[in-house]
C-alpha cells in the first residue's frame, strides 16, 4: 500500500492540512487532540448517560435497526454503557461517492480499536435525514464496462425544500437500478448486486431508508448502528440543547463571529459563512425546512440544526466518544467548537476519516507499462500522454533538437551585442518564440501518436477515470458499486483490513 502526503493532492484546505501535519498550529480551535490515547481518555472521562436517557436512546435505536434489518445487539452495547464513534453524511444513491464509505469503514476500526482498550465503543453513522438538498443524493457515478464515468439519476426533485427523510423513491428508480447494472461489465458477481441494489432502494421508500437498508447490507457482522435524526423519541434527547442554543443565540453569534476572525488572523479561510443573520437553525414550515432569522427564533419552532449547531446536537443524544469527518468537516468544525463552548459542552476529538484510492490491478499495470506514478494522474491527461508516448516512441529528438537550437541561438549573441545591445533582446524573443515551436511540435507528434495508438489511448482513459474522474479523487466521485460488481460485497472486509486507521496521508490499496 502507498502513503501519498495530503499536500501532494489536489488543493487541500490550508486548516486541514494543519490540522492533520502541525496540530500545535491549530490547537486554540480544536480542544482535543485526536491520537487513539487521547480519544480513550476522552472517552473514559465523559460522564455517563443517566438510566433514563439511555432507555429512550436505546428504544428508538432498536426499532430503527429493526427496520433496517441492522444490528441491534450494538444497541445493548449503550445500555451497558458504550460510548459512540459517530459520522455521517447524506443518504446518497446507492450510498454515494465512496468517501461514505470509507468514512464508516474508519468509524467501525475506530470503535474496535477503542474496545481493544477497555473503552467499549459503538460505531455510530448519522444520516442527514434532515438535509433538504437533494440534487445531492439522487445521482452515483460509476465506471462502466469501457471504464468511462457514467452517471445514473432519480428525480428527488420537490419545490418544498423538504427533508431527504420525507422524499420518496419515484419509479424512475427501478430504471435507474437496471441502467446502472447495464453499463456495469458482466461479472458473477452482477446477480449479488443486483439483489442488493432492488432489496434496498425501492419505489416508495424514501432516500435514508433505502440507504440505511443498502449500508446495513454493506457492513453486516460489523457493530454498525444507523440512524435517522429525524425519529420523535430522538428528538426529544435532543431538544434541551435545542432550545439552549436559541436561548443563547446572541452569545452563539457573537463566539462564532470572533471564531471567524481568529482564523482570519491566523491565515485561514472562513468556512462556513456567519454574519448577523445567522442563527443556526432551519424550521419546519409544513413539509419545507426553511432557514430562520434571530428575530424569528423561538422554542416553540420545530427547529433543525445547521452545519455548526448539529454537532452538539448529536453529541446530546449520543455519548459521544470521537466524531469522524472528512476535510471538509474538520474545517468546519473549527468553527463549531465555538458553539460547544457556549454551552459549556467538552469537544468531542475530531479524527481524519481514512481518505483512499482503490487501485485495480489492470489499472496497476497500465501505470507500470508507461512507467507512471500514481501522482501523475494530477498532473493532467496531457502530461500522462507525454509520458505514456515518451514510453513507446524516441521523443527524446525533440530534447536534443531544442538543446541544439538554442545552443546555436546563444552563440549569435556576442555577435550582436558587439554591433548593437538592444539586438540582445530581440535574440531573447525570437528564441523563445523558436523553442515554443519546437514544443508545439512536440506536443502535436505526441497527441498524433496517442491518436494512431489506440491502445494507449485507451490504457490513459482508464487510468485517469479510475484515478483521477472528472480531475477529483476517486473517493469524491465513484460509487461503490463499481467495485462491489466487479469484486462483490467480500470487498468491504477486505479493505477495512487493509486499510489503515492512520489517516494522516491518502492510502492507495491495490485490490
Amino acid at each position: 500500500m502507498m502513503r501519498i502526503p495530503f499536500g501532494s493532492l489536489p488543493p487541500m484546505s490550508a486548516l486541514f492540512l494543519d490540522y492533520i501535519n502541525s496540530w500545535s498550529r491549530v490547537r486554540e480551535f480544536y480542544p482535543q487532540e485526536y491520537s487513539l490515547e487521547s480519544i480513550v481518555s476522552f472517552a473514559r472521562e465523559r460522564p455517563n448517560l443517566d438510566r433514563a436517557h439511555r432507555e429512550r436512546l436505546c428504544t428508538a435505536l432498536d426499532a430503527q435497526q429493526r427496520q433496517w434489518g441492522g444490528n441491534r445487539s450494538s444497541v445493548g452495547k449503550f445500555e451497558a454503557g458504550a460510548v459512540a464513534v459517530i459520522c455521517g453524511q447524506q443518504p446518497g444513491l446507492f450510498t454515494g461517492p465512496n468517501y461514505t464509505i470509507l468514512k464508516t469503514i474508519t468509524a467501525i476500526k475506530l470503535a474496535r480499536a477503542l474496545s481493544d482498550r477497555g473503552a467499549t465503543a459503538v460505531p455510530v453513522f448519522w444520516i442527514a435525514a434532515e438535509d433538504h438538498d437533494y440534487q445531492e443524493i439522487e445521482w452515483a457515478a460509476v465506471l462502466d464496462r469501457d471504464s468511462a464515468v457514467q452517471q445514473v439519476r432519480v428525480d428527488l426533485s420537490n419545490p418544498e425544500s423538504r427533508p431527504s427523510a420525507w422524499l420518496e423513491l419515484r419509479d424512475d428508480v427501478l430504471d435507474v437500478i437496471s441502467t446502472c447494472l447495464t453499463r456495469l461489465p458482466e461479472s458473477e458477481f452482477q446477480s449479488e448486486i443486483r439483489d442488493l441494489l432492488i432489496s434496498s432502494y425501492k419505489p416508495g421508500m424514501s432516500p435514508v431508508d433505502a440507504f440505511a437498508r443498502m449500508m446495513t447490507k454493506l457492513f453486516d457482522g460489523s457493530d454498525l448502528i444507523l440512524v435517522n435524526p429525524l425519529d420523535a423519541g430522538l428528538g426529544k434527547l435532543a431538544m434541551g440543547t435545542l432550545h439552549q442554543v436559541v436561548q443563547q443565540n446572541s452569545e452563539i453569534r457573537s463566539a462564532l463571529l470572533a471564531r471567524n476572525v481568529a482564523l482570519s488572523k491566523a491565515g485561514y479561510h472562513e468556512q462556513v459563512k456567519i454574519d448577523d443573520d445567522f442563527s443556526g437553525f432551519f424550521a419546519y414550515r409544513g413539509k419545507s425546512r426553511q432557514p430562520v432569522r434571530p428575530e424569528q427564533l423561538s422554542t416553540d419552532l420545530a427547529l433543525s440544526p445547521n452545519v455548526l449547531v448539529r454537532p452538539a446536537v448529536q453529541d446530546a443524544i449520543f455519548p459521544t466518544a470521537a466524531y469522524v469527518g472528512g476535510p471538509a468537516e474538520i474545517a468546519y468544525f473549527g468553527q463549531a467548537a465555538a458553539v460547544y463552548e457556549v454551552l459549556g459542552r467538552p469537544v468531542p476529538p475530531v479524527v481524519p476519516r481514512i481518505s483512499a484510492t482503490l487501485l485495480e490491478a489492470r489499472v496497476a499495470r497500465a501505470l507500470k507499462k508507461y512507467d507512471m506514478e500514481f501522482t501523475d494522474v494530477f498532473r493532467g491527461r496531457d502530461f500522462m500522454r507525454r509520458q505514456a508516448v515518451a514510453k513507446v516512441q524516441a521523443v527524446d529528438i525533440f530534447d536534443r533538437a531544442r538543446d541544439h537550437i538554442a545552443s546555436e541561438l546563444d552563440s549569435l549573441r556576442p555577435a550582436l551585442s558587439g554591433v548593437d545591445s538592444t539586438l540582445e533582446g530581440a535574440l531573447d524573443t525570437s528564441r523563445q518564440k523558436i523553442l515554443h515551436q519546437v514544443e508545439a511540435l512536440r506536443t502535436k507528434f505526441v497527441n498524433a501518436e496517442a491518436r494512431r495508438n489506440e491502445t494507449l489511448e485507451r490504457h490513459l482513459e482508464t487510468i485517469g477515470n479510475s484515478l483521477f474522474p472528472e480531475k477529483k479523487l476517486q473517493e469524491r466521485v465513484l460509487n461503490i458499486t463499481s467495485f462491489l460488481v466487479r469484486y462483490g460485497i467480500g470487498l468491504l472486509p477486505r479493505l477495512e483490513e487493509a486499510l489503515s486507521l492512520d489517516s494522516r496521508a491518502h492510502q492507495v490499496v491495490e485490490i
